[in-house]
């Protein structure tokens, strides 16, 4: 089996020059590095990397929590931070939460237990679960940075989107269309000043408009979002657009509108957030609030780099916020005239039709 010292003989150089070129060290001359490489590529050397991980302490390995990946949204950041990850020469081990976050303390024990050399946690709507082993965590030094706004974390590194600018321009537009009857169906804020329902309610109220509680409905899985449906189109005054919390519910909200033969966006408005890929998967388009996903993963992989690698210049626990942007697409349109939803009386197909219509109206932004 070939050796160091079998490649430093050949190449007429030291045991350490070797090693620090097969490491790709700067302190070795281009040329020389380069020599020593094609050697030990023809010699089939192989760089014992639990060997080298020993010595220098690190597995070169990130552990990254995370609720679910059935929410389409977590996949997207998923393979956003592997990518990051691998070409800053690290691999990375994910483990999942759960949708409740029921395992967000087992996961960052598992991690810790394995070593990695720092750790990113997204958290939810039931926000810092593990907040002792987080901050047990932070007094032993291993770095972590969190994903979403916690509360009485100023001690831990965040990155965050603030999702409240969203909300605002997001009800901004619908009421710049001339909606005065907006349903909310989804999540419950959770948050707080940055959470994307914080700013739509903000917009509404500026603009005078009372959201009452029949208009507010928590819904989570497909039959919940069904039910919530049924339950605002059956009002005697039904809303005009319905902002869901995340473009998957949006979707989901679409969908048994159409069921019910109630045209999109002739007869309701539907908006979403997050703009993921589904949005303009769906018919119509999805207007939506996003662009934010690989800004935050970006920051959230290199803060973390940045800690592990004692390279930042601040040692302080950092905020790093990012804003996302409204997309319009054609599933807004000017809110309907009162008449021209009417119940159906005896159709399998839904309850509801559509009377008259007029133009849609369809911008990017």
């Amino acid at each position: 089996m070939i050796t160091l010292e079998d490649i430093a003989r050949q190449a007429g150089v030291s045991h350490s020059t070797v090693s620090r070129a097969l490491a790709d060290s700067p302190l070795v001359h281009p040329d020389t590095k380069k020599r020593i490489q094609d050697l030990a590529r023809e010699a089939g050397y192989q760089v014992n990397q639990v060997a080298r991980n020993l010595r220098f302490q690190s597995t070169r390995t990130i552990g990254l929590v995370i609720p679910e990946v059935s929410n389409p949204y977590y996949p997207k950041l998923i393979q956003q931070v592997a990518d990051l990850a691998r070409e800053a020469g690290y691999s990375l081990q994910l483990h999942l939460s759960g949708a409740d976050q029921a395992a967000e303390n087992t996961c960052l024990a598992s991690l810790r237990e394995q070593r990695v050399d720092g750790i990113l946690l997204v958290t939810a709507e039931r926000g810092l679960v593990a907040r002792e082993q987080v901050n047990a965590l932070v007094a032993s030094g291993v770095p972590i940075v969190l994903m979403g706004w916690v509360e009485d974390a100023e001690h831990i590194d965040m990155v965050m989107g603030d999702d409240a600018k969203g909300g605002y321009a997001l009800a901004q537009h619908l009421i710049g269309l001339g909606h005065r009857s907006i349903a909310i169906l989804g999540k419950p804020s959770h948050r707080g000043g940055y959470d994307r329902l914080f700013g739509f309610k903000t917009a509404l109220e500026e603009a005078g408009l009372a959201l009452s509680e029949e208009m507010q409905l928590v819904a989570n899985s497909d039959a919940e979002v069904k039910s919530g449906v049924i339950q605002l189109v059956g009002l005697t005054a039904p809303p005009t657009a319905i902002f869901a919390y995340q473009d998957s519910l949006a979707a989901l909200v679409i969908g048994h509108l159409t069921d019910m033969c109630v045209p999109i966006p002739q007869a309701m408005t539907v908006v979403g957030f997050d703009n993921l890929d589904l949005a303009t998967y769906i018919c119509p388009h999805l207007t939506t609030v996003g662009g934010h996903i690989e800004p935050l993963a970006a920051q959230f992989v290199n803060l973390l780099i940045a800690r592990i690698r004692k390279t930042h210049p601040n040692t302080s626990p950092q905020r790093v916020v990012i804003t996302p942007q409204l997309v319009v697409r054609g599933s807004c349109a000017l809110p309907r005239r009162e008449s021209s939803i009417t119940k159906k009386t005896s159709s399998p197909g839904g309850y509801y039709q559509q009377l008259p219509t007029r133009n849609t109206q369809e911008t990017s932004r």
